[in-house]
């Protein structure tokens, strides 16, 4: 017992090195090379000397941190584990994110600061009367001390709510503003997940339905929403316009009410403070949403009709000495008129009248010719305009046809074709290929188009009408859509019969819109009952690198039968 305790206490001493030991365990060393190579040459025997075992405590020293920076990386948990090897291998700083309320979109240090004392110091000045007025101005005399104050108070719940509001909803806000990470071993399978984030709602608007939404050209954090209440309610407004930030998804930072139903919204294309707005009265409006009150200026006040307007759209169109910008309208009754841009100077050109020219079966007069011809006005849903040639435009009717034209031509079409069995209810370009777009509408079809190509290239069927579509800005073959209270999303270049994700939501609910974000991963959805949802997509496939060639690729093997669509794909295909 006494041997063993000995042996403990001996494994247990700590041992202290400093240089003048460090040499001596040196120099030992190199003696017992010497005689083990001496013992080598004399083929002597060798015995091994007792070995020593002892155990060595590294510490550190305690560690003051002065200031802590919270991470702005996405979080650990919602990141796959492959992810997280490239994000360690790669070591760049690309997926720091913005967190803050007020924090600009900058890349920010997430260690530990130190930083020197903050040194104080007292300064008196003084101030009279006049310099008093001097720095407020003269409009303070005018002014009642009152407002003075509600104003401040109003600034001051302003910044405190976004405050709250970002203690509560950080993480969902880095997810939606987290750019899309690649995946590899996610390359060649297409499982998506849909997880609602965020809600954009408000009491006041929970009997209204969600007409349409854009989002602003110059600050991605605002998001532009009409509302529309269809019942015969004779107290209380109609329409509604309100701009959400997803700074602060509880309350809207700008609130305008109408007498009408709003049903269309577009965002200036020199201005970003400049929102225009088409209602059910008929009215253009524009306002500026850069203040807090606005008086909305109705630029047809004087060609008011009185049809609902279902599309406006802002553009540029330049002159001999100059680029102005211009408003396109198009309206229950199939006129198409553009209006100025300006506040002070509103004059409007028709461009045109949509004329549906058909054949009418009397079935009901058998002795006589049974056919005669219908000529009326066809009701226009959607304008478009050509990405790349800024000129012209399509315009999709309730009867079904797709018009196009040009900002210069006047009352005659440069091409018409039928496009659905029923009223088109959208028309959007790919943003990877600008000869080719999508059409939908309430036969229930998605069909994907090639400019000057009377027929479809592809169609995509599903059991509802189809809502609302849109083209997801980082992968050139999917396609999400709306139908009732399901969400799908196509990718035609893996399957064509049926979407590759549908997402059912609860019972009650009816989406109209959708949209996708700037970054692709996530998408905003409004229905009739006046809520704005945001879903982020995760698990989605990597895009490739050609993404242009990509889809020109899926469309020709989709149409292998068709020898002709095949033919104008590959031509497109050299010129690019």
């Amino acid at each position: 017992m006494d041997n063993n305790k000995f042996k403990t206490q001996k494994l247990q001493q700590k041992f202290h090195f400093d240089e003048h030991n460090i040499e001596k365990i040196c120099t030992s060393l190199e003696n017992e090379i010497e005689n083990l190579k001496v013992v080598k040459i004399q083929n002597q025997p060798f015995q091994t000397p007792d070995v020593q075992f002892f155990k060595a405590a590294l510490q550190e020293t305690k560690t003051n941190t002065l200031l802590e920076l919270p991470s702005l990386a996405p979080s650990v948990k919602n990141i796959s584990n492959t992810s997280q090897n490239e994000i360690a291998k790669t070591n760049t700083t690309k997926y720091l994110l913005t967190d803050a309320v007020q924090a600009s979109r900058c890349f920010q240090r997430t260690q530990h600061t130190q930083t020197e004392a903050i040194t104080l110091k007292d300064q008196s000045n003084i101030a009279s009367v006049w310099i008093l007025q001097k720095e407020i101005g003269n409009n303070m005399a005018t002014e009642k001390i009152e407002d003075i104050k509600s104003n401040n108070f109003k600034k001051m719940l302003f910044i405190s709510d976004r405050i709250v509001t970002s203690n509560n909803f950080s993480e969902k806000q880095i997810k939606f503003i987290t750019r899309h990470t690649s995946d590899k071993l996610n390359a060649m399978s297409y499982r998506y997940t849909l997880e609602e984030i965020l809600q954009f709602s408000n009491d006041k608007l929970s009997t209204f339905s969600v007409t349409s939404f854009v989002w602003n050209t110059m600050n991605e954090d605002i998001l532009a929403v009409g509302y529309g209440k269809w019942n015969d309610e004779p107290n209380g407004f109609k329409g509604a316009v309100c701009c959400w930030s997803l700074k602060n998804p509880v309350y809207p930072e700008r609130m305008y009410e109408f007498n009408k139903p709003i049903t269309c919204l577009d965002f200036s294309k020199t201005h970003a403070n400049i929102l225009v707005a088409g209602s059910h009265g008929g009215c253009v409006y524009i306002l500026d949403i850069a203040p807090e009150i606005c008086d909305p200026v109705i630029v047809n006040e004087k060609n008011l009709q009185n049809f609902p307007i279902w599309s406006v759209l802002s553009f540029l169109q330049k002159s001999y000495t100059s680029e102005d910008e211009f408003i396109l309208s198009v309206d229950d009754n199939g006129s198409v008129r553009k209006w100025s841009g300006g506040v002070s100077k509103t004059y409007n050109t028709e461009q045109m009248s949509l004329i549906y020219c058909g054949i009418r079966n009397d079935s009901a007069k058998p002795n006589k010719f049974n056919h005669s011809t219908i000529v009326q006005n066809m009701p226009g849903t959607v304008i478009s305009f050509h990405p790349t040639n800024k000129s012209t435009y399509f315009i999709g009717t309730k009867v079904g046809f797709v018009v196009q034209n040009t900002v210069d031509s006047c009352n005659h079409y440069d091409r018409i074709f039928m496009a659905h069995n029923g009223p088109v209810y959208g028309i959007k370009f790919s943003p990877f290929c600008s000869s080719i777009f999508i059409t939908y509408g309430a036969d229930w079809q998605i069909k994907i188009w090639m400019e000057n190509v009377d027929v479809p290239l592809l169609s995509l069927s599903y059991c509802n009408a189809v809502d609302d579509a849109d083209w997801s800005p980082i992968n050139s073959t999917v396609i999400v859509s709306v139908s009732g209270a399901v969400i799908c999303i196509w990718d035609f270049a893996r399957k064509t019969v049926e979407p590759v994700m549908m997402f059912t939501c609860k019972t009650g609910v009816h989406f109209s819109l959708v949209k996708f974000s700037k970054h692709g991963n996530n998408i905003v959805t409004g229905d009739v009952n006046g809520l704005v949802r945001c879903f982020h997509i995760s698990n989605m496939p990597s895009p490739s690198f050609l993404q242009k060639n990509s889809i020109l690729t899926a469309l020709e093997n989709m149409m292998s039968s068709n020898h002709e669509l095949v033919q104008i794909i590959k031509k497109t295909m050299m010129n690019n």
